[in-house]
């Protein structure tokens, strides 16, 4: 399209929406040769209509096929943007609403998405395809209970149990934790639905995280006979044998005969330092990360992350949070586990699992979704955190009891308010940022802190295919920049607010654990005695279920003070890191022995 029809256009020149109805024709043609597969004839007369009138419908919506198949992904997001602006029914808005969002959740767009497929369910909500839609977005974007809520309209408006829609629900259901029911959602989903790949992989977690292991690597190893190319499923089948302690399996399952992809190139990683070829693993891990900043654009981007932390320790300060309103107790007192993620936090929050008394909340419904609700609960325009000045206003004054009752509501729709339970986790890694937050909520609530050498951070992190906020994931440089944001907003929030904290070792949890969790449960306040086998973590605990208890086995020292190792063969490994980390390092006590 001319750049005065695309990019340049003047929305104030385009025809009435009525009068585009004149090309019909013409365009009812082009649609005609796209279904013939005559895309150069369909591309061709589209674009005749297009210059004459570029928000014509039919003709917009022959080119937005078009470039999709074509894969030019930037110009099929102009034409798909467009095309779901376009005035008219609002039958007519809510379809081309609905597939430029399941386009752009094929992209993996899904923060993109939700704009788009909200403004379609708001204009046909009786529509199952949009409720489906809807649910995806919000479980890909971590709103899992309300997309749990989509989902199962989509099902009552269908009348019958789609495979493709079970099989989305048991997804979801599988990131809450709740793994028996969406293990029996899985196998209603693929006896309708044997063919969907990603179901299948979604129910070899499932049984994986619930124990089965057998079952598990039967279904992948059923799969790949049948899809033996499909390189997700062949992932995790190689992810499956890294759990078991299979290195060399999952090298030769993934011996790279074709380009990998930077995802097997870490699992691979993965399995040269299970076999102690540690340059070899060094190698691989970054060979990933550079692979993801050249193809993928993967630039650490620490401007908002900065941003955000001078906001933060403006507002929070003593004086300022002293005249806030605080909540009054509730059901359950929180447990707040502190620390960088791979410090060990995990370990901690899975002996505290085994305990009566206690429930696991890990990273379900964090705290700090309540930040983003603050300005509009109390009717400003501020943003977070300076909307909790409206605290001091009237009936404002009642907000922090109903932030507290919106997050205990999310935790018994999870199933968390058991009879019995007492302390529920909460493991989120963003509750670094969410310390004021909490101070409000849950003045009492005891804090904490997992902490473990940062060079075994860096090693532990840089080998794991997990997303970070600014893209810390990019390289060592970022993730140590993202360690010393999160250090820093702790220390600040420590000298300002008066918390009940208390610093944990993770190179002392595995060393001693029943030690330490006494010591633990005592700065609690929880009662009772700590078995003697604690160690071993082998109780079973009822759902939900958070996926790092997939992986779980007995407490083991093996991975403290790692990085000697590494630097005992790559004595310059952390060279681009090591000014940025040497304080912090001497500020957590950690003795010159301990880093070389």
């Amino acid at each position: 399209m001319r750049e005065i029809r695309c990019c340049a256009l003047d929305a104030a020149t385009l025809p009435l929406q009525d009068n585009t109805s004149l090309l019909e024709t013409q365009s009812t043609e082009a649609t005609k040769f796209f279904n013939e597969k005559k895309y150069a004839e369909a591309e061709a007369l589209a674009l005749q209509v297009l210059d004459l009138a570029p928000n014509q419908r039919t003709a917009l919506r022959v080119m937005f096929e078009i470039r999709k198949a074509q894969n030019k992904h930037e110009a099929a997001t102009v034409l798909g943007t467009r095309l779901a602006g376009l005035p008219g029914l609002p039958g007519l808005r809510a379809q081309a609403n609905t597939q430029f969002a399941q386009y752009l959740v094929g992209q993996g767009r899904h923060v993109d998405a939700l704009p788009i497929a909200a403004a379609a369910l708001k204009a046909t909500p009786k529509d199952a395809t949009v409720q489906h839609v809807m649910g995806v977005v919000l479980t890909e974007t971590g709103a899992v209970l309300e997309g749990e809520t989509h989902y199962r309209r989509a099902l009552k408006l269908l009348g019958r149990e789609d495979g493709l829609v079970v099989a989305n629900l048991a997804w979801n259901l599988k990131l809450q934790g709740r793994l028996e029911e969406a293990a029996g959602l899985y196998e209603k989903a693929l006896a309708q639905r044997a063919d969907n790949k990603r179901g299948v992989g979604g129910q070899a977690q499932v049984e994986f995280g619930r124990g089965k292991r057998g079952k598990a690597v039967a279904v992948l190893d059923a799969a790949l006979v049948q899809w033996g190319e499909d390189r997700t499923l062949r992932l995790l089948r190689a992810m499956a044998d890294l759990a078991m302690h299979q290195p060399q399996a999952a090298l030769d399952r993934l011996t790279p005969t074709e380009a990998l992809l930077a995802p097997e190139i870490l699992a691979r990683a993965q399995a040269f330092e299970q076999l102690g070829q540690l340059p070899e693993a060094v190698s691989a891990w970054s060979n990933a990360r550079r692979m993801q900043r050249e193809r993928s654009g993967l630039v650490y981007r620490p401007e908002p992350l900065q941003a955000r932390a001078t906001a933060y320790k403006a507002y929070f300060t003593a004086d300022r949070v002293q005249v806030l309103p605080r909540a009054k107790p509730g059901a359950f007192t929180p447990v707040f586990l502190l620390g960088f993620a791979r410090s060990g936090s995990a370990v901690l929050e899975q002996l505290l699992g085994q305990l009566p008394g206690f429930a696991i909340g890990d990273e379900f419904a964090p705290i700090g979704e309540l930040a983003g609700a603050v300005p509009r609960l109390v009717g400003t325009q501020a943003p977070y955190p300076e909307a909790l000045d409206e605290l001091l206003v009237g009936e404002n004054q009642e907000l922090p009891g109903r932030l507290r009752a919106l997050y205990e509501g999310k935790r018994e729709k999870l199933g968390l308010l058991r009879p019995g339970v007492r302390f529920i986790t909460d493991r989120a890694l963003s509750n670094f940022w969410h310390i004021g937050l909490i101070k409000l909520l849950y003045p009492e609530a005891p804090i904490i802190h997992v902490l473990r050498h940062p060079y075994d951070l860096m090693l532990a992190n840089m080998a794991q295919d997990r997303k970070f906020e600014g893209n810390a994931q990019a390289g060592l440089p970022a993730l140590a920049n993202y360690y010393g944001i999160h250090a820093d907003m702790i220390r600040h929030f420590r000298g300002q607010l008066t918390l009940r904290y208390l610093p944990v070792r993770y190179e002392n949890l595995v060393a001693e654990p029943a030690k330490i969790l006494r010591e633990v449960l005592d700065f609690i306040g929880a009662e009772g005695a700590v078995p003697p086998g604690i160690g071993a973590n082998n109780e079973i605990v009822p759902d939900p279920l958070p996926a790092h208890f997939a992986g779980r086995e007995a407490v083991h020292g093996k991975a403290a003070y790692k990085h000697r190792e590494f630097l005992g063969v790559m004595p310059h490994l952390f060279d681009e890191v090591k000014d940025a980390l040497a304080p912090l390092i001497d500020e957590l006590g950690y003795a010159e022995g301990d880093v070389a």
